[in-house]
């Protein structure tokens, strides 16, 4: 009998059911004018919509470009190397801090405006921590597995000493320092990487335990040739100081190639001129070691 009453009902209220599906003609006039204004605040709301979107994807994707991974690799295993290595620097997740903390200093050290010259920027896409199976004949070693990935692999022989967690953080920071370089001489490479330990990292210099084998260059020409990277890092330490930015602008002017001069437009000047009082330097600090 409900149902009925329902099928009737617009039968028994003609007047109320026109009033409610039939506005006023001025409501409707109203209406009508007002409706374009809506569509069109409408259509620009999505279309602002759309382009922020936009941007923050495009923002988003440069800088996912930016970033980078790092893998720790243990190829020691159960050896006593490969156990020490992962309580202190795999298990509690150390040795990716210290290579993050490194390349992020590094890299604003050695590129302070990437985000505005990015075609000279060094890309690293990923990072490759390694303790290898055997022993290297330095702490470390840095090679390109691919166009951006770089593995940096630590000889197992740090970790018997009785300094190993200081030697296995300072080969670390050694090597993130030397994957954000681009490529040139090894002697001034080492030297740079040694500079920038010492002076970016807070590192003490890897050379100093070498202290005693050490020698003062004899050449006014051999401040950067020195095979003691302690030699050259004191040498580019006196560059920036002179003009500070050098090391940045070499490494820049490393990108495309290497060659001598490079040194001298690094340093707005000849570099042997400052090879004479920089040698004076090293034979006072080296006779107070």
């Amino acid at each position: 009998m409900e149902d009925n009453h329902h099928l009737i009902r617009p039968l028994l209220h003609p007047s109320t059911t026109n009033a409610a599906v039939t506005p006023p003609l001025d409501d409707h006039v109203h209406h009508n004018l007002m409706n374009p204004i809506s569509s069109n605040s409408g259509i620009i709301f999505r279309l602002s919509l759309v382009a922020f979107i936009g941007i923050v994807s495009i923002w988003a994707n440069h800088e996912a470009s930016k970033g980078y991974s790092v893998t720790i690799v243990n190829d020691s295993g159960q050896t006593v190397a490969g156990k020490r290595f992962h309580l202190f620097y795999v298990s509690n997740d150390e040795a990716t801090r210290v290579v993050v903390k490194a390349s992020k200093i590094i890299e604003n050290f050695l590129y302070p405006n990437h985000d505005k010259i990015i075609p000279s920027r060094k890309q690293v896409k990923h990072i490759v921590l390694k303790l290898s199976d055997r022993n290297l004949t330095d702490n470390y070693a840095v090679y390109s597995n691919t166009d951006r990935e770089f593995v940096l692999t630590i000889s197992p022989s740090i970790m018997g000493g009785a300094n190993f967690r200081h030697d296995t953080v300072l080969a670390m920071q050694r090597g993130v320092a030397r994957i954000w370089l681009w490529d040139g001489p090894t002697n001034l490479i080492n030297g740079i990487v040694e500079y920038m330990v010492i002076n970016n990292l807070g590192g003490s210099s890897a050379a100093s335990s070498r202290a005693d084998r050490a020698e003062p260059p004899q050449s006014a020409t051999a401040c950067w040739k020195n095979d003691d990277s302690r030699v050259v890092a004191m040498f580019l330490n006196n560059c920036e100081r002179r003009r500070p930015g050098f090391i940045r602008r070499l490494n820049q002017a490393m990108k495309n190639g290497w060659e001598d001069g490079k040194l001298d437009g690094a340093l707005g000047q000849p570099v042997q001129n400052l090879c004479a009082s920089n040698n004076e330097s090293l034979r006072y600090n080296f006779s107070s070691v």
